[in-house]
């Protein structure tokens, strides 16, 4: 055990029903791999969900409510696990970094389920969310970050060009073994942004309300009708 807790943090790549979770700890120029897990948070009814709501659209909106509060209190348990098993490993878990989507989502669902392309990509933000929810709901600082600025933000932070860090990233999974596809390498990414940017101890021993700030930052909102 350390004699002073190491701080880790957890990064999400969330997909459709699971959610790909790296914990990141170290120095940020050249940290470590701590945990590499994939976390499934949906299943059945719970998958799809707005592809299930285009059909049943009498029922649309309770349904989408009841299995945004399924896969949330299932997503919190998950990461509350995890977040747990990094402490009882002698690290500091304060944050949680899940990416945004770059899609623009109408507002009101009935727009939303007029267009295939928009169910699929009101599923992506969905279950973003849901993670980005979880993750408050376990105790966290939940940061949102655009997936697509995600190697900007760690090159610029290291002050490195996207060739350099490719190698970083690429070392990273080596160390590890497979698997280290996009998802664990985006989740590693998301992790990377916070890892030079701890909370004050303060915040770490009171995270709870730094994560409802979060999660009012980056929760997609969509009306009935």
């Amino acid at each position: 055990m350390r004699s002073e807790p190491s701080f880790a943090v957890l990064g999400f790549r969330p997909y459709t029903y699971w959610t790909a979770a790296v914990a990141l700890a170290g120095p940020p120029a050249g940290p470590r791999v701590v945990v590499r897990r994939r976390i499934v948070f949906a299943t059945g009814l719970e998958r799809f969900v707005y592809h299930q709501a285009a059909a049943d659209r009498a029922g649309a909106v309770a349904l989408i409510a009841r299995v945004r509060a399924a896969a949330e209190a299932k997503t919190a348990g998950e990461i509350g696990r995890l977040a747990a098993e990094l402490r009882a490993d002698g690290f500091s878990v304060a944050i949680a970094v899940t990416p945004v989507g770059a899609a623009r989502i109408p507002a009101r669902l009935e727009d939303i389920l007029r267009a295939h392309a928009l169910i699929h990509a009101a599923e992506g933000a969905f279950y973003r969310d849901v993670v980005a929810a979880g993750g408050g709901l376990a105790g966290l600082e939940v940061r949102r970050v655009a997936e697509r600025d995600l190697p900007t933000l760690v090159g610029d932070a290291l002050a490195v060009g996207e060739p350099e860090l490719a190698a970083r990233l690429k070392a990273l999974g080596a160390a590890l073994g497979p698997p280290w596809g996009e998802d664990y390498r985006l989740a590693a990414l998301a992790a990377w942004t916070a890892l030079a940017d701890p909370p004050p101890e303060r915040e770490r021993q009171n995270g709870s309300s730094i994560i409802r700030r979060g999660l009012r930052r980056g929760r997609s909102h969509i009306t009935p009708g």
